[in-house]
């Protein structure tokens, strides 16, 4: 009797061991393990893909906060609008945004990465001006989702006309279908090297000003803890010149020869 009492509670305590793992299943992986999401815009030169290979400046930029940091990360490229809409609504941890306003509410500035300056171009012939306000009536286009300050973004007395890539506002500046074009320095440089464009085509007309690109986490990433290790790496590639070297007007993409210039 004593033995056949003895199996009982042995058979009665593994189906309660069995019981109890069906209840509490072997918790998933925490989010720590996985890879870190970044976010990328497809807006060139910051982001592209040629022949199945990733490129751009912000490509290598998260290329060299992956060899800084040794933490597993995944890049997603996206067209600019959905990158702010990812950081901003946990998609993604990390994206590197114009600053702005909306920025800084929606998410969590990391750090600052680069500096940019904000051009309007119009065909070559017209002649420069001296502010915003003399494009009164005009047809501007600018990169969807981009924002170039407050003077150029809240300004109603033209009108803005977004587009999908500079390649495109440049297109149709050329083709008289806008009257001018705004975008960053490295933007504009990029997209006339490519379509072999330079001062017998376009002229600036007037540089409305600087634009910042800093780091973003999404206020919902689970993935706060490390923005530390990320402020540092970023500290540690302004140092060493890493970024530097990036953003470098001598860059393959850096400005055309026949316009002689420069971005500086």
């Amino acid at each position: 009797m004593r033995r056949k009492l003895t199996l009982l509670c042995g058979c009665l305590l593994g189906l309660s061991v069995a019981n109890a793992a069906f209840a509490n299943p072997v918790a998933p992986v925490t989010p720590s393990a996985q890879p870190v999401r970044f976010a990328t815009s497809t807006v060139r030169p910051w982001g592209m893909n040629i022949g199945g290979k990733e490129q751009g400046l912000l490509v290598n930029v998260f290329n060299a906060l992956h060899r800084h940091t040794g933490i597993a990360a995944s890049n997603q490229l996206q067209p600019y609008p959905r990158v702010i809409y990812s950081v901003y609504s946990g998609v993604v941890d990390l994206a590197v945004l114009f600053d702005s306003p909306s920025a800084r509410e929606n998410a969590i500035r990391v750090g600052h990465l680069v500096d940019t300056r904000v051009l309007i171009v119009a065909r070559s012939g017209t002649k420069p001006i001296d502010s915003l306000e003399q494009l009164e009536g005009q047809l501007v286009g600018y990169i969807r989702g981009s924002k170039y300050g407050p003077s150029f973004d809240n300004a109603t007395h033209f009108t803005r006309l977004a587009v999908n890539t500079m390649e495109q506002g440049l297109a149709m500046l050329i083709r008289n279908r806008l009257d001018a074009m705004a975008g960053t320095d490295q933007s504009f440089y990029w997209a006339m090297k490519q379509m072999r464009l330079g001062t017998p085509q376009l002229s600036k007309l007037l540089v409305v000003g600087g634009a910042t690109g800093s780091l973003y986490m999404s206020k919902n990433s689970p993935r706060q803890d490390l923005i530390p290790v990320y402020q540092d790496a970023l500290e540690a590639l302004h140092k060493d010149g890493t970024l530097s070297e990036i953003f470098s007007e001598s860059h393959e993409w850096g400005v055309p020869e026949n316009w002689p210039d420069g971005p500086r």
